[in-house]
C-alpha cells in the first residue's frame, strides 16, 4: 500500500517580513489617528483653567461686596477692595482689614476669622473661594508662590502679587505643577487675554497657550 505524500506549506522569510512591514505601516497611521482623536491633556486643563478664572472673575465683578461698580471712583483690582470685601474659603471667612463695625443695635452678620485680604492678594482670595482645590492655599507670596492646586490637578501660581496701582496681573497655571505653566493676564476692570510672553514662562509654551485661545475664539465659516 502505497503511503500518501503529505506536502507542508509555510511562509517564506520574505512573506514574513513583508506582512510585518504592512503591520508596522497600519499600526504608525493608526496612533497618528488616535493622537488626533485624544486631545492634548495640557491643553484641555489649560483651557478648563482659562474659563474657570473668566466665571470667577465675571463673579467678582459683578458682586458690589467685592467690586466697586463705579469703577471711576477707584473701586477696581488695582486698588484696595472694598471695605465690605470678604471670602469664605473651606469654611473660614477671610475679610479686608477695614470691615466695617456694626451700627448702634446692629449686629455684624459676617465674623472674620483672618484680617489678611488687601489690594495686592485680593484677587488670590476670590479666585481661591470660587475654584475648587485640594489642600492648602496662600495669597501672600510673589509671582512664583504655589496659591493652590486645583482638583484637577493644576497648580495656579503668583495670582496674590497684584501691584499696587498696576493695570493687570499675569498668575500662571500649570497642568503639570512643576513651577512652568502658561501666563494668564487679567487687567484691573475684569478683562481677561493670553499674553504672548510671560515672565517665567517658556516662549514655545506660551505661545501653545495663545493658539489654544485663539482656536477657541476663531470664528469658522
Amino acid at each position: 500500500m502505497n503511503k500518501e505524500t503529505i506536502k507542508k506549506t509555510a511562509f517564506t522569510l520574505a512573506e514574513t517580513l513583508l506582512t510585518l512591514t504592512i503591520i508596522g505601516v497600519l499600526m504608525a497611521l493608526m496612533l497618528r489617528s488616535i493622537s488626533r482623536v485624544n486631545p492634548d491633556k495640557d491643553k484641555i486643563l489649560f483651557i478648563k483653567s482659562y474659563h474657570s478664572i473668566e466665571s470667577a472673575v465675571a463673579n467678582i465683578i459683578t458682586d458690589a461686596s467685592k467690586y466697586d461698580q463705579n469703577t471711576e471712583d477707584n473701586g477696581d483690582f488695582s486698588n484696595d477692595p472694598l471695605n465690605t470685601a470678604y471670602a469664605k474659603i473651606n469654611g473660614t471667612v477671610y475679610c479686608t482689614k477695614d470691615w466695617p463695625t456694626p451700627k448702634p443695635g446692629e449686629t455684624a452678620s459676617i465674623t472674620c476669622n483672618d484680617s489678611s485680604i488687601k489690594q495686592g492678594n485680593a484677587l488670590c482670595y476670590f479666585l481661591a473661594e470660587q475654584i475648587n482645590f485640594v489642600g492648602g492655599f496662600s495669597c501672600n507670596g510673589g509671582s512664583d508662590e504655589l496659591n493652590f492646586k486645583t482638583t484637577n490637578g493644576v497648580c495656579f501660581y503668583g495670582w496674590g502679587n497684584f501691584g499696587n496701582g498696576a493695570d493687570s496681573i499675569t498668575g500662571r497655571v500649570d497642568p503639570t505643577c512643576n513651577d512652568q505653566g502658561y501666563g494668564i493676564t487679567v487687567y484691573k476692570e475684569g478683562k481677561m487675554t493670553v499674553p504672548s510672553s510671560a515672565t517665567g514662562v517658556d516662549a514655545d509654551m506660551q505661545a501653545d497657550a495663545v493658539r489654544w485661545i485663539e482656536d477657541q475664539t476663531q470664528i469658522k465659516n
